[in-house]
């Protein structure tokens, strides 16, 4: 190890990197402009401006065409590209995610672990699909925003939990204490039930059941989750609960060959 990198600034500034990398991730589509980047980082205007400078020179960003907003770049792709047969659960769940969906007509999504928050790494569309849903294949959110995030988080230590939730809480707060008060409600209701559910917490009119995927040592490492309307959920919510499990149950099966850390 270097000892630019092995020094506490070394560090420090390899931690605000990683964090810049996984800001542009979430906005893939359209990209950051720099001064809401530098805003949603916590950073000076002028930090951000270095480091994505470092970035674009390796490749890990790159400027969208015709704007001077940044996402993403092809480094991060190929880094992608070379993981993947190690960690591509997508790939082993999709023909039990596609059955699934075509089996209850809903939404059907993957989920799978990133700190504190969940990405989504696949998702299915049955014939009942909530067209206007914007949870697609990248999307990382905080683990206490959606049902799948919620069922590996209520699946873990309790000190983790508290932990977590403390993180997730701070990264929604400029989204208002309405948005925060039901977080805590979602995240409080699933805890008592045992697995994640949104009912209608987030999206008026949305719900959503979510149950974790865990690794041979025990670690929740993933979730497969179903939105649908509420009234129409509610309706069906027991016999979807055990789709969901069984599935979960099938895919765990398969992760031993991967690298998920315990």
């Amino acid at each position: 190890m270097s000892s630019a990198i092995s020094s506490p600034d070394g560090a420090r500034s390899l931690h605000r990197a990683i964090g810049l990398l996984r800001l542009l991730s979430m906005r893939t589509a359209t990209g950051w402009r720099l001064s809401d980047l530098a805003q949603e980082a916590g950073l000076e205007h002028s930090t951000v401006h270095r480091m994505l400078a470092c970035l674009l020179d390796e490749g890990l960003a790159v400027r969208v065409p015709g704007t001077r907003r940044y996402s993403l770049g092809p480094l991060a792709h190929e880094f992608g590209v070379a993981a993947a047969p190690h960690f591509a659960i997508e790939r082993l769940a999709a023909p039990g995610l596609a059955r699934l969906a075509a089996e209850t007509r809903d939404i059907v999504f993957l989920n799978v672990r990133s700190g504190a928050e969940s990405v989504c790494v696949a998702r299915f569309e049955g014939r009942k699909a909530l067209k206007a849903y914007t949870v697609d294949v990248g999307t990382r959110r905080p683990l206490s925003l959606s049902a799948g995030g919620v069922a590996m988080l209520i699946a873990l230590p309790r000190a983790e939990q508290t932990r977590l939730e403390a993180l997730n809480l701070q990264a929604i707060v400029r989204r208002g204490e309405a948005r925060q008060t039901a977080v805590r409600r979602m995240v409080q209701r699933s805890r008592r039930l045992g697995y994640g559910f949104n009912q209608e917490d987030i999206i008026p009119g949305i719900a959503a059941l979510g149950v974790a995927i865990r690794s041979p040592s025990g670690a929740p490492v993933a979730s497969l989750s179903l939105a649908a309307t509420g009234a129409d959920l509610a309706a069906r919510q027991p016999r979807l609960l055990t789709l969901l499990r069984a599935e979960a149950e099938r895919i765990a099966a398969q992760l031993a060959p991967l690298r998920y850390p315990p």
